[in-house]
């Protein structure tokens, strides 16, 4: 059994410093230094765990180790896996010319919005959409995306996970964390309230099961409501256009029709009310007008929402989550949005494209809007190189 594990151990060191020669140096662009740094500390130091480990191995008694050993080697091998999976891909595809795009893009991102740490690396192998890996400081974006612009603002939304991520470590953050407990304690002091109230009452027993377990959702709704205002406090109205644009081609059900299953993500109707919401704080009262006028054009009519979505997402807690949100970006130095941006922005401004591409998008036929898009993007990979 020692030998067996001391293979497996070995195995790890080995695959660790394979994947250590991935990262090719010099690097094709310095926006990509942080992430090889940060694959190449997570690889050596689980290089020492292992080497640790088979330390153990030769100086103790078999019965005494194997389970110490399992336990330690397993932390080691995630620690390699989310290298391997979420890290070391973004910088092996780097060179590939929509890589370079984004990464300079979001590197461009972070200098305008004032982004307190190293911007995330941006990786061309997403599978299903947009998704980040704040462990490798990673955000995954579809192969094609550098070449619209209808969906780059979510690019916004994926920084805002990282930001959320390193808001207990980051001291330029303290406020974030700080507001962010808060609205998680003012969504558990809505649901206990509720309780009492139904506690009082003579209706089905199972309703406050079903409120206890909406309750529970929002440990995970939080954070993509956290991340939804980031984007759209950071960049503005293209943040709400894009959340209708991809409710429009893939949102089937935008109440989310069975909340008593998992539920990682808000519903799309909540998103959107809660954008509405935000833009409103803003001061943008007519943007927020006009895309909730269209949101509700091009839904139509659509199927109820379950009974129990009237306990799920109150207009009033949304609102104080909106807030609580806005005072800890503007505390925290981040540049937030405002109309005068678009008057006084340079053109190069990634947040002044984005605005003006929703313009011409719903201005013009969808033959001209594109090529006016493939001028535009063309612009700005020349700007970015």
């Amino acid at each position: 059994m020692k030998n067996y594990l001391r293979s497996l151990v070995i195995e790890q060191i080995n695959r660790a410093l394979t994947l250590k020669k991935l990262i090719r140096f010099p690097l094709p662009y310095p926006e990509l230094s942080g992430l090889a740094e940060r694959c190449r500390i997570i690889l050596d130091s689980q290089v020492g765990a292992l080497k640790d480990l088979n330390v153990v191995l030769e100086d103790g008694e078999e019965h005494d180790v194997r389970d110490i050993v399992l336990r330690e080697l397993r932390v080691c091998v995630r620690g390699i896996s989310t290298v391997e999976y979420q890290g070391i891909p973004a910088l092996y595809t780097s060179r590939e010319p929509e890589a370079r795009f984004l990464n300079k893009l979001v590197y461009r991102i972070s200098e305008e919005i004032r982004l307190p740490f190293t911007a995330p690396s941006v990786c061309c192998i997403a599978t299903d959409y947009y998704h980040t890996s704040p462990f490798t400081n990673v955000i995954f974006a579809p192969l094609s995306e550098s070449e619209f612009l209808m969906h780059l603002s979510d690019l916004y939304h994926e920084i805002g996970h990282h930001v959320n991520e390193n808001a207990d470590s980051e001291a330029g953050l303290t406020v974030v964390a700080e507001n962010y407990k808060l609205a998680f304690s003012k969504v558990t002091d809505h649901y206990s309230e509720v309780l009492k109230e139904k506690s009082r009452e003579s209706g089905p027993p199972e309703i406050p099961v079903v409120i206890e377990r909406i309750h529970s959702h929002w440990k995970y709704w939080l954070k993509e409501f956290f991340c939804d205002l980031f984007a759209l406090y950071t960049v503005g109205p293209p943040y709400a256009w894009s959340h209708l644009h991809l409710t429009v081609k893939i949102g089937d059900d935008i109440h989310g029709s069975n909340l008593l299953l998992p539920q990682t993500h808000p519903s799309d109707e909540s998103r959107m009310r809660l954008l509405l919401c935000g833009l409103r704080r803003l001061g943008l009262d007519a943007e927020a007008q006009t895309i909730g006028s269209k949101w509700s054009e091009v839904m139509g009519p659509v199927a109820k929402p379950p009974s129990e979505y009237q306990y799920a997402y109150p207009d009033l807690l949304l609102d104080e989550i909106s807030k609580l949100i806005l005072d800890c970006l503007k505390q925290s130095g981040f540049s937030i949005f405002t109309r005068e941006l678009l008057v006084n922005g340079s053109k190069t401004d990634i947040r002044v494209m984005l605005n003006e591409a929703w313009k011409v998008f719903w201005e013009s036929n969808p033959e001209d809007y594109r090529s006016w898009e493939e001028k535009r993007v063309a612009e700005l990979r020349s700007t970015l190189s």
